[in-house]
C-alpha cells in the first residue's frame, strides 16, 4: 500500500470517525487507495492491543468527548506506582507510599490531573493549586506528576504507532519483550 503524501497525525483520523462518509487519504499521482470509512478507522482502534495505549489516543483525538477519563487514570495508575516503587529501590526519594490509603488517593488527584492536562492542555491548572487540592508538597507533586506525564506520554506515542500499523499495515515497532 502507498504511504500517504501528507503525514498527517493518525490521531486525527480517530477524529474523523464521527463525522459521516468516508475519508480520502492523500497519495501522489492518481488514487487507487481505498477510501477510509468510520468502520476501517473503529476497527483499527479495537485491534490496538495495549488498552492504556488505546485509551489514551482515543482520549486525546476525541478531546474526552464521550471518553471515560478516569478509566485511563486507573489504567495508567499500575505503570506509574511500578515506577515509583522502581524508583523508591533505586535509592530516590518519593513522597508517596502505596501502602497508605491516603497515598493512594493522591496518586489518583495527580494521575487525573496528568490526565486533563494531556486532553486539554489549554486548561492546565498551576501546579501550586494542584498541590494543594491533593494536599501534597509542591516538589513531590510535580515529581509524581512527571512520572505520570511521562508514562502517559508513552503510552500515547505507543496508541498513534500501533493504530498508524493496524490501519495501513506498516510494521509496528517493537522493543524486546
Amino acid at each position: 500500500m502507498a504511504e500517504p503524501t501528507l503525514q498527517r497525525d493518525p490521531l486525527e483520523l480517530i477524529a474523523r470517525m464521527l463525522v459521516g462518509g468516508s475519508y480520502r487519504e492523500p497519495s501522489n499521482g492518481r488514487s487507487s487507495i481505498q477510501p477510509l470509512s468510520s468502520a476501517d478507522i473503529a476497527g483499527a482502534v479495537g485491534l490496538m492491543r495495549d488498552p492504556v495505549a488505546k485509551q489514551a489516543a482515543v482520549a486525546v483525538a476525541l478531546r474526552g468527548q464521550g471518553v471515560s477519563l478516569a478509566s485511563l487514570g486507573r489504567a495508567l495508575a499500575r505503570r506509574v506506582m511500578r515506577q515509583i516503587q522502581w524508583e523508591r529501590q533505586n535509592g530516590a526519594e518519593l513522597a508517596l507510599r502505596m501502602d497508605e490509603p491516603a497515598d493512594r488517593w493522591r496518586m489518583r488527584l495527580v494521575l487525573q490531573d496528568a490526565v486533563n492536562d494531556l486532553v486539554w492542555p489549554e486548561r492546565r491548572v498551576a501546579a501550586q493549586d494542584a498541590a494543594k487540592a491533593a494536599k501534597m508538597r509542591k516538589g513531590a507533586y510535580l515529581r509524581v506528576h512527571a512520572l505520570a506525564t511521562a508514562a502517559l506520554r508513552q503510552a500515547l506515542e505507543d496508541g498513534r504507532q500501533e493504530f498508524k500499523g493496524r490501519l495501513f499495515g506498516a510494521p509496528t515497532k517493537k522493543g524486546p519483550t
